[in-house]
């Protein structure tokens, strides 16, 4: 990778992560915030809540500004945004500040989330834009992991006075956006001239293929999140306490960082696809009755490695098939409705599973799980061939 190339990936990949670590600001010390700012522990949850239901409506205008916008301005707007965003929750007092703030900061998830497709596409050669998406993508789940490595010793602390740290970060990073990412190279083609009507996009996005990808992240994502959300009851079932619970989300995460980063080393699983997502999937089925049942930690840490390596590092596969048929004019639009199908599938999965939580159905929690599986492996032969 050229070094100015490299630059604005990792610039972009600093961003993604710290979106996805706002996202979750104050979910892993939402006691702490409920108790420090005299509001419910339901409320608190309205800060990460934003996020998903602003992605709805949001996510194919975003899309399709980032068909018509350079790089760099799309990556300028986002950090404004989220600069703006955290600076507003430290001005504005109270709760009402740290909710208005989020708003603001969850206006550029969408843009940020998508905003891949479009960079690979104009930075980097052919060759290289899977190992580029790789590294975009995995920044998601570094943001993810540092939330939950970082955060919970602030509980303990004034939450309004750490959010100052947030601020410097993000004004530092911003500063840094602005001197260090260029204006798109010559030969990345006028944005506003690529994109056509919308009957032109549309006919882009119900591709088969396409829409077979939609499905599966819908599946995957929903899968998750599952997982995310209900993992310290499910495995509580089993006498495992919440310190190895986390310790297993984190296994999970550690697990699909260090698959992406492989994912780019094996161009067979990219012209393989349609098989390598079956194989993932049923691969996890018993490796999810394991997670369910067992109650040895250090059993369920590895169990927790193995599935984030199937579960995860496929889906820098899937970001980059999505762009590459769409076609450069439609990319930023098609990773847009694959993260929008991504989050309706998770927003779906878990108003699903919170009906057999709230009954600590969990055995039947897990065969709802391998069903999700078993549909991806299902669909997955539908994709086009390589």
């Amino acid at each position: 990778m050229k070094g100015t190339a490299l630059r604005v990936l990792l610039i972009y990949s600093a961003f993604n992560a710290l979106m996805q670590f706002e996202w979750l600001r104050f979910a892993p010390i939402t006691n702490a915030v409920a108790e420090q700012y005299g509001v419910s522990v339901g409320a608190v949850g309205w800060l990460s809540l934003v996020f998903p239901l602003l992605f709805l409506p949001l996510a194919l205008p975003a899309g399709a500004l980032l068909d018509r916008w350079s790089a760099q301005r799309s990556l300028r707007i986002v950090m404004l945004l989220m600069l703006a965003g955290v600076a507003l929750r430290v001005v504005l007092p109270g709760f009402a500040g740290l909710l208005i703030g989020q708003l603001v900061i969850a206006l550029a998830q969408p843009m940020v989330m998508a905003l891949i497709a479009r960079l690979v596409r104009i930075w980097f050669v052919p060759e290289q834009q899977l190992q580029a998406t790789s590294i975009g993508t995995l920044a998601l789940f570094v943001g993810l992991a540092l939330a939950f490595l970082l955060l919970p010793p602030t509980a303990r602390t004034s939450i309004a006075a750490t959010q100052r740290i947030d601020v410097l970060v993000l004004l530092l990073f911003t500063v840094l956006g602005f001197l260090l990412v260029p204006a798109d190279p010559d030969t990345a083609s006028p944005p506003e001239d690529q994109s056509g009507s919308w009957q032109t996009s549309a006919h882009a996005l119900l591709q088969r293929s396409l829409l077979v990808l939609f499905a599966l992240v819908f599946l995957g994502n929903g899968y998750f999140n599952a997982i995310f959300t209900w993992l310290e009851p499910m495995l509580a079932a089993n006498g495992v306490d919440a310190d190895s619970a986390g310790l297993v989300a984190l296994a999970m995460l550690a697990g699909g960082v260090g698959g992406m980063a492989v994912v780019p080393a094996l161009p067979a699983l990219r012209r393989h696809l349609r098989w390598t997502i079956p194989a993932a999937a049923l691969l996890g089925v018993p490796l999810t009755w394991l997670l369910t049942h067992l109650s040895q930690p250090h059993a369920l840490y590895a169990v927790g490695i193995a599935l984030g390596v199937l579960m995860l590092a496929p889906l820098p596969l899937l970001v980059d098939s999505a762009a590459e048929w769409a076609g450069e004019a439609h990319a930023g639009l098609a990773v847009s409705t694959f993260w929008l199908a991504g989050n309706a599938g998770a927003a779906a999965v878990i108003y699903g599973f919170s009906q057999l939580a709230d009954r600590a159905l969990w055995d039947w929690a897990g065969f709802a799980l391998a069903a999700l599986l078993t549909s991806e492996a299902l669909l997955a032969p539908l994709l086009k061939k390589a």
